[in-house]
């Protein structure tokens, strides 16, 4: 059986450590990638954090679905917006990090969205 709590326990995590990242970015970035996140998620951080909240309680699921094939593709997409914006000076390691997370975010919000569309 499916433990949809910990898929979205998993899924939170994903959001609190993007939303750390971002913290740490540079002051006058840090507006510019939460739009970029809330435009191509269609939700910014914390109305991501409603939905999931919503889902615990068997809310609004079917909206999270939908919502979390977008939320895929951003972090499918983090690798090559890293590269741009670190420019020349990120090292292969520091990309390769990203790449690594940015796919396992990717797989979270995955497994989430077909464990809610199996249900």
């Amino acid at each position: 059986m499916i433990d949809l709590s910990s898929l979205i326990s998993t899924v939170e995590t994903v959001l609190a450590d993007t939303e750390r990242e971002y913290a740490q970015m540079p002051f006058f970035v840090r507006p510019m990638v939460k739009r970029g996140f809330a435009k191509r998620t269609g939700h910014d951080l914390s109305a991501w954090r409603v939905l999931l909240a919503d889902a615990r309680g068997g809310r609004r699921t079917q909206e999270l679905a939908d919502a979390l094939a977008a939320l895929a593709e951003h972090f499918r997409g983090a690798p090559e917006r890293a590269k741009k914006g670190m420019g020349a000076g990120a090292s292969s390691d520091q990309l390769a990090i990203v790449e690594q997370r940015s796919r396992a975010r990717a797989d979270a919000a995955l497994a989430l969205r077909s464990a809610l569309l199996a249900r």
